[in-house]
C-alpha cells in the first residue's frame, strides 16, 4: 500500500465518530412479519373460544361467585385490596394455607367485571383468552431481546416458536379455562413485561423504561405471589443475553427490592404475618404433609418435581385434582425420589457448569428452577401436593429450551427438513391435546368425570365427583334417573371415606345422599346404617342430627331409632372416648323412651366418664 493511500485511512479513521463508552450500543432483533403477532393473539383463541359458553367451577365460586366484595362491584375494591384473599367469600381471615392468601388484582378485576354487567362468566372466560393471547405477545417480545436465533427463517425463530409452544401446551389449560386462574395469567405478565422493560432500559438508558419496569413488577406481585421469583429472574436475564453486564444484573437486583419491599410491607400490614399465623394447619386438604414425616415429606415432594417434568414432555394424563392421596406417601426407598434427586440435581450442576459461558441451556434450566421453587413445597407450603397451574411461568423454560434447539438444528442443511417436522408435530400435538382438554372445564361434572379417570386414589376428587353426581340429581325430575345419580354419587362418597374416613366433605356428602334415597324408597334402616357409619368418623355433621330430630316425631319409627340411638352412643362413640357426642345421641334416645335400660345405661356411664358422679347418680335410680 502506497504512503498517499495510508494516510487517507488514518483520516478515514479519524473521521468516524465514536461512541460514547457510557451510551448503550443497540443490537438488531431478528425481523419477523407483523402478522407473526396476529398469529400469537388469535391462536389462544382458536383453542379455548369453546370456554366463553362455560360457567364457573371450582375456586371460581371462592374468588368471583360467593365472594361478598366482589359482589359489591368498583365498590367492593378497597375490601378486596385490604383483606386477605378468601376473606370476602368466608367472612373472616381464616387462614387456611401457609402464608394465606394475598391476590387482589384479580379479585379487583372480577370486582370490575361485576360492577359493569353483573355475572356474566362467558365474558370473564373471554377476558382470560385475551390476556392470554397478550401474554403470547409479550412472552414474543421478550425472547426477541434475547437475541438467540441462529436461523434467518422467521418461521422458525426461536422467538416464534417458544411463543407457539407455549401458547399450546396442554399444562395451561387450567390457568386459562378456568376463570380463577386469572391471577396465573395477570403474574406472568407482570413478570415478562418487567422483564421486557428491564431489557429495554439496559439498551437505551430510558428512564421511563426503568419506572415502567418497577410499577408493572409490583402489579404482578399483587397478581401473585410467584412474581417473586423473577428478583432473580431479571438479573439472571440481564447477565445471560447482555455483554458486560454484571453489573447491570447487581443494580436491577437492587432496584426491584423496592416494588418487593412495598409489596411484603402491605401484605404484612393486610395479613398478619409473612409465613406462619402461629397455627399449626392440620387438615390435610390444605397441608398435605401434616401427618407425614421429615423424610416421607421431601421424598414425596420429590416425587412430586418428577412428575411435572414428565407432564411437561408428555401431557397425557391430566387433572385438576393432585389432593391426597392421588400422589401417594413416598418414602425414600422408592425410585421415584432418588431418580427426582438425581435428575434435579444434575439439572442444577448442568446448569453451573454452562453459566460461566452463558449457555442457552444454562439458562433455561435455571429460570425452570428458580420460577418453580415457590411452588415446589420445599420453600412454602401450597396447600397440596402440585398442581398444572403452578407452571404456568415455569414452562417457559422448557419452550424456550425446545425452540432453541430445534431452532439450532434447522439452521445445519441436513437436519432442516426434520427439526421443522419434529417443530410442526409438536406444537399441532399440544394444540390437539389442549383442545381436547378445554371441554373438560365446561361443568363440574364434566371436570370431575375427567378427574375420576387419573386421580382415582383422591380423596377430594371423589368427594366432589360425589357432589356433582348429587346436584346433578337435584336438577332432574325423572325418578329413575335421579336413584341413579344418587347410586353413583354414593359410590364416590364412600371411596373418598375410605381414603380418608375423617374428610368432613365426603361424610357430609354421604349424609345428604342417604337422606335422598330415604325420600325416594322410604328405606329407613339403610338410612340409620348410613347415618351410623358417617357418625362413627364424623359425629359433628349437623345434617344427620336435623335430620333425626325431624325423625324423633314421628312415632311409627320410635323402635328403629332407640335402638340406633343406643347404639351409635353405647357401642360407637364412647369407646372412643366421644364422650360429648354419645350424650348427645344418647339423650335423643332418651327423648323417646326414658325408660329404656340400655339408653339410661349408657348416660350413666358417661356421666362417670366425665366425672360428673350427681348426675350419674340421679339417671342410675332409673336402672331397674
Amino acid at each position: 500500500m502506497s504512503k498517499s493511500k495510508r494516510k487517507k485511512k488514518v483520516k478515514a479513521q479519524k473521521t468516524v465518530p465514536q461512541v460514547p463508552e457510557n451510551k448503550p450500543t443497540l443490537i438488531k432483533t431478528m425481523d419477523y412479519p407483523r402478522w407473526t403477532w396476529v398469529i400469537l393473539f388469535l391462536l389462544p383463541f382458536a383453542i379455548y373460544w369453546p370456554t366463553a359458553n362455560y360457567g364457573y367451577v371450582l375456586d371460581d365460586v371462592i374468588v368471583l361467585q360467593e365472594n361478598n366484595f366482589v359482589k359489591k362491584g368498583f365498590g367492593g375494591i378497597w375490601d378486596i385490596l385490604s383483606t386477605e384473599s378468601f376473606q370476602g367469600y368466608f367472612g373472616e381471615q381464616k387462614d387456611l394455607v401457609q402464608g394465606a392468601r394475598y391476590r387482589p388484582l384479580s379479585l379487583v378485576s372480577f370486582a370490575m367485571e361485576y360492577g359493569i354487567y353483573g355475572f356474566k362468566p362467558g365474558i370473564s372466560h373471554l377476558l382470560n383468552i385475551l390476556l392470554y393471547g397478550l401474554s403470547g405477545i409479550v412472552l414474543f417480545q421478550v425472547i426477541r431481546l434475547f437475541r438467540i436465533n441462529q436461523s434467518s427463517k422467521w418461521w422458525m425463530g426461536i422467538a416464534f416458536i417458544c411463543s407457539l409452544l407455549f401458547i399450546v401446551h396442554p399444562l395451561h389449560v387450567e390457568a386459562v379455562a378456568n376463570i380463577k386462574g386469572r391471577d396465573e395469567i395477570m403474574a406472568f405478565l407482570g413478570s415478562f413485561g418487567a422483564l421486557y422493560l428491564c431489557l429495554k432500559h439496559v439498551d437505551t438508558g430510558k428512564i421511563l423504561h426503568l419506572v415502567s419496569a418497577l410499577l408493572v413488577f409490583f402489579f404482578g406481585l399483587l397478581a401473585k405471589e410467584n412474581t417473586i421469583t423473577f428478583l432473580a429472574v431479571i438479573p439472571l436475564s440481564i447477565f445471560f443475553f447482555r455483554k458486560n453486564s454484571l453489573k447491570k444484573a447487581l443494580t436491577w437486583a437492587g432496584l426491584l427490592m423496592i416494588p418487593t419491599l412495598i409489596y411484603l410491607a402491605i401484605r404484612y400490614n393486610v395479613i398478619g404475618y409473612f409465613l406462619n399465623s402461629g397455627v399449626a394447619i392440620t387438615d390435610i386438604m390444605n397441608n398435605p404433609f401434616a401427618e407425614m414425616n421429615a423424610g416421607q415429606k421431601y421424598a414425596t415432594i420429590f416425587n412430586t418435581l418428577i412428575r411435572y417434568i414428565g407432564l411437561h414432555v408428555v401431557p397425557l394424563q391430566l387433572t385438576h385434582d393432585y389432593y391426597p392421596y392421588h400422589i401417594p406417601i413416598t418414602e425414600w426407598s422408592s425410585i421415584y425420589a432418588w431418580g427426582s434427586l438425581t435428575v434435579h440435581i444434575g439439572l442444577l450442576a448442568a446448569a453451573i457448569y454452562g453459566l460461566k459461558d452463558k449457555k442457552v441451556y444454562a439458562y433455561c434450566i435455571l429460570f425452570y428452577l428458580a420460577t418453580m421453587s415457590i411452588v415446589s413445597n420445599l420453600v412454602v407450603g401450597v396447600g397440596t401436593f402440585m398442581n398444572e397451574r403452578f407452571m404456568f411461568t415455569a414452562s417457559m423454560g422448557y419452550c424456550l429450551l425446545l425452540a432453541y434447539y430445534l431452532n439450532k438444528y434447522a439452521s445445519k442443511k441436513r437436519l432442516k427438513i426434520l427439526a421443522t417436522a419434529i417443530t410442526a408435530v409438536l406444537i399441532l400435538g399440544y394444540g390437539i391435546r389442549s383442545g381436547l382438554r378445554v371441554p373438560v372445564w365446561e361443568t363440574p361434572l364434566s371436570l370431575n368425570t375427567a378427574a375420576s379417570k387419573v386421580s382415582t386414589n383422591s380423596a377430594r376428587m371423589n368427594s366432589f365427583m360425589s357432589t356433582a353426581l348429587y346436584k346433578s340429581h337435584q336438577a332432574s325430575t325423572d325418578r329413575a334417573e335421579k336413584i341413579d345419580l344418587l347410586s353413583r354419587a354414593e359410590v364416590y362418597a364412600r371411596k373418598s371415606i375410605s381414603i380418608r374416613p375423617s374428610y368432613k366433605n365426603a361424610n357430609l356428602m354421604l349424609s345428604g345422599i342417604a337422606t335422598e334415597q330415604y325420600k325416594l324408597r322410604a328405606d329407613l334402616p339403610k338410612l340409620l346404617a348410613s347415618f351410623k357409619e358417617i357418625i362413627r368418623h364424623r359425629p359433628d355433621i349437623k345434617h344427620i342430627r336435623d335430620y333425626l330430630e325431624y325423625l324423633n316425631d314421628q312415632e311409627q319409627h320410635k323402635a328403629l331409632l332407640i335402638d340406633f340411638y343406643q347404639d351409635v352412643g353405647n357401642n360407637i362413640l364412647l369407646p372412643q372416648n366421644k364422650i360429648d357426642w354419645a350424650m348427645h345421641f344418647l339423650t335423643y334416645g332418651f327423648q323417646l323412651d326414658e325408660n329404656n335400660q340400655s339408653i339410661i345405661q349408657g348416660i350413666v356411664k358417661g356421666y362417670e366418664m366425665r366425672g360428673d358422679q350427681t348426675q350419674a347418680a340421679q339417671f342410675r335410680q332409673r336402672l331397674r
